[in-house]
């Protein structure tokens, strides 16, 4: 793991001690390592789990984590040869080494199930020191700072895209200069394919072949953030002012890979209207999923907003406060855009539809209180044009369903 922080001349300093390296090394070719379809051979040590549904609904690519040190083997050198199969098809899993608290260390595995509705699967972990060699998985889900775009940071996974602003673009603004913004909003990157787009838009706009703002078959970005909250940035709401944090001042890329890219994003203290706070943004995107993970921990405990940017094209809002999920559909030029904002209701005090002052259209913006100091949300979006959803109905299903997930997690069972 990497810190990078943000110098006053916005030079990014670089501190990578031994052992740091080597973990990170580790994060990015390991998780790449997979275990062919066919019988795999037994191993003195072996794990099983035990992954339920317990929903009447089925779930699909969804995430399983799994703690090391609750494998038989849990030493670092082992690592390059873990085989996951489900024991049931004998079908071996491509899996994630991570970091879950981005401490440096990596703790966890994780891979991704489909299960049927009210249903279980067993899972074995062994080792098999043939399996070094394994086949190299491409990365999916993929984050990165952009200095080359005065300095965004961009993650995507096979179905969705996402930007925020960085330091310069804010010195930029305060020096008068064309080119910068403040913002903690959040821009959609509407992409219609599932390879990685980031680096090929912002190569071609870097080198100026090309324009990501035309769709040439692969998606675009027609999406205006500007100084709204855009897809579930962030902020306070206090007397009727919308007060933001504004844009990241250092980032922290904790991993990519073929499951799971995440990486953090400090803030400078900011003014919420009635307290100063420090913040830091921990961000994750997994595969097949249209909802980034928001996890917020402040110095203090506060009550914020997370808010959906709405326009004159925005067709129709729903809110589910109960439920823990709301949402927009709007016209998108030829085609149409859902977003999205879905919450446990503990971190949820409500919602309002307002006319933020100073800042253009209205939003849709859900209250959020932290929990010890914590607040966790996910956000995202629905491009019909990418044909992932087909209709509003069809998106909201999708919200609903998620919600439903995230109270009821899939169980997980470790035995020896």
């Amino acid at each position: 793991m990497m810190k990078h922080a943000i110098t006053q001349h916005f030079m990014i300093s670089k501190k990578r001690p031994q052992k740091l390296a080597i973990l990170s090394l580790l994060a990015c070719l390991l998780p790449c390592h997979y275990a062919q379809s066919h019988e795999v051979a037994r191993a003195d040590k072996q794990s099983q789990i035990t992954v339920s549904n317990d929903l009447a609904i089925k779930r699909e690519n969804e995430t399983v984590t799994v703690s090391l040190e609750r494998l038989a083997f849990n030493k670092a050198k082992s690592w390059p040869h873990i085989v996951v199969k489900n024991m049931a098809s004998n079908e071996a899993h491509t899996y994630q080494l991570t970091d879950t608290n981005y401490d440096g260390e990596i703790d966890s595995l994780v891979f991704q199930v489909d299960m049927s509705a009210n249903s279980s699967k067993q899972f074995q972990f062994s080792l098999n020191k043939k399996r070094l060699a394994g086949i190299t998985d491409p990365i999916v889900s993929y984050s990165r700072f952009v200095p080359e775009r005065i300095d965004d940071y961009a993650w995507e996974n096979d179905r969705v895209a996402f930007r925020v602003y960085g330091p310069k673009a804010r010195q930029l603004v305060d020096e008068g200069k064309k080119g910068g913004i403040i913002s903690s909003g959040v821009d959609c990157w509407l992409k219609r394919v599932e390879y990685p787009i980031l680096n090929k838009w912002y190569k071609k706009y870097a080198d100026g072949t090309g324009d990501y703002h035309k769709d040439t078959g692969e998606g675009l970005d027609n999406y205006h953030v500007g100084s709204t909250l855009g897809c579930g940035g962030t902020g306070s709401l206090y007397q009727g002012n919308l007060f933001v944090s504004g844009n990241f001042s250092d980032y922290n890329t904790s991993t990519t890979g073929p499951i799971r890219t995440s990486f953090e994003l400090g803030y400078s203290p900011w003014n919420t209207g009635n307290k100063i706070v420090k913040e830091v943004k921990r961000i994750s995107l997994d595969k097949g999923s249209n909802l980034t993970r928001y996890e917020l921990i402040f110095d203090q405990d506060v009550e914020i907003v997370a808010g959906l940017s709405l326009d004159k094209n925005s067709l129709n809002i729903i809110t589910n406060e109960s439920a823990g999920y709301f949402s927009s559909w709007r016209k998108q030029q030829d085609s149409e855009l859902g977003l999205g904002i879905v919450a446990e209701p503990k971190y949820i005090s409500g919602y309002q539809q307002i006319k933020v002052k100073g800042k253009p259209g209205e939003h849709l913006l859900v209250n959020l209180k932290s929990i010890d100091k914590r607040i966790v949300y996910y956000a995202g979006f629905a491009w019909q044009k990418s044909k992932q959803f087909r209709s509003e109905k069809e998106w909201q299903e999708y919200l609903s369903e998620f919600a439903m997930k995230l109270k009821s997690p899939l169980k997980v069972e470790v035995t020896q």
